[in-house]
């Protein structure tokens, strides 16, 4: 190899990046700890960049829609400053409408499971009793087992009560904790989506002042179809979420089934998360009825398959369309990996993250096909 400038470079890149590498190895815990740390630093700005991003698209809407119906008129107002203002009511109407709605429903429903589980418990010992009907010692050994247990029925509940209570009174001080980081994500989304013009044109100057040409248009291409498939995917999974709690609710109101509202809402929340969050929402909805009435239970499993294949066969393809525009195969991949990777996070983001991956080397690959002039 020849020693000049350019080789000299590259050995002196590789020896720094091995020495680099060797630190790395001998350091873990202590990177972690940094990583950490940082992470913690830019949290509110990582979530204001989240809360900015999903805010923006009911702003787009009203904004177009405001311009639309003001452009032949003389009277200028703030269109920006509105458009925000709205989203953000909706925004926090929404979660205001599911906590007056949710939690008084919630309290109401703990407070009849715990005055159920008594005759649960009966129930469940006269059917067992029922079945060792011909073997008197298995029954008296279920009669003493079900006795043992009952004399500590009550002290069970108690402590059951002791770790809701300690649970809920942890859940509000972290809750009160994390106020001062809502808000500052919150103001930092406002300045995004009232700068996202400007933010946007810098981020270009800094790509192509700093970067080549060519990198610099795959990253902004990227970062275009980015924008276009998670903004088509939240905003049809929101409402094809919506849709689909609407109708759970309607139909098992109308049938009577117990814990509608609850149910309804929960199948709501857990259908943004696809494929599994609707087994999520059935197991835990099939729970909650089968203390009730088994039955029942039996009878929301059915309901819920009938109304799950109608809503993949007709809602889903109608108000999410084609934004994601992956095959069963990769989706079901998709959410697998992102589910292990990142929890339930992963599942939600791992679908459009996974048709953006599938997209770029979809182009990449004709790209290349057509400079070989290769047709497959």
């Amino acid at each position: 190899m020849e020693l000049n400038k350019e080789n000299i470079q590259k050995i002196v890149g590789i020896i720094a990046f091995g020495v680099g590498f060797y630190w790395l190895l001998n350091n873990l815990d202590g990177v972690g700890s940094f990583i950490h740390r940082f992470f913690r630093l830019l949290f509110p700005f990582i979530l204001g960049g989240i809360i900015a991003f999903i805010l923006n698209i009911p702003m787009t809407k009203i904004e177009n829609f405001i311009k639309k119906k003001w452009k032949r008129r003389k009277i200028h107002f703030p269109v920006r400053t509105v458009s925000i203002t709205l989203a953000l009511l909706i925004f926090f109407a929404v979660i205001v409408a599911i906590s007056f709605l949710l939690i008084p429903e919630l309290i109401e429903n703990i407070r009849l499971l715990i005055s159920n589980i008594p005759q649960v418990i009966n129930d469940v010992r006269d059917w067992a009793l029922k079945l060792a009907d011909d073997y008197p010692d298995i029954q008296k050994q279920i009669e003493t087992a079900f006795e043992a247990n009952g004399t500590n029925f009550n002290d069970i509940v108690v402590t059951v009560l002791n770790h809701v209570i300690n649970g809920s009174l942890n859940f509000v001080s972290s809750l009160v904790s994390g106020l001062f980081t809502v808000f500052t994500a919150i103001v930092f989304a406002i300045y995004m989506l009232n700068q996202k013009e400007q933010l946007v044109i810098g981020s270009k100057k800094l790509m192509y002042a700093y970067g080549k040409k060519k990198h610099a248009d795959k990253v902004i291409e990227m970062a275009r179809l980015a924008n276009q498939t998670f903004s088509k995917f939240i905003s049809g999974q929101c409402v094809e979420a919506v849709i689909l709690g609407c109708i759970f609710f309607a139909v098992l109101s109308l049938l009577g089934f117990p814990y509608a509202l609850i149910i309804s809402v929960l199948i709501s929340i857990t259908a943004l998360i696809p494929m599994f969050g609707a087994m999520i929402a059935m197991v835990i909805g099939a729970v909650l009825i089968a203390v009730t009435s088994p039955i029942k239970a039996i009878l929301f499993i059915i309901i819920f398959q009938v109304i799950q294949q109608i809503e993949n066969n007709f809602i889903y393809p109608k108000v999410v369309g084609k934004s994601v525009g992956l095959s069963s195969m990769w989706t079901l991949l998709a959410v697998i990996l992102g589910g292990s990777l990142m929890g339930i996070v992963g599942m939600i983001i791992g679908l459009p993250l996974a048709s953006i991956i599938y997209a770029i080397i979809k182009n990449e690959t004709n790209e290349r096909l057509m400079e070989k002039n290769i047709r497959v």
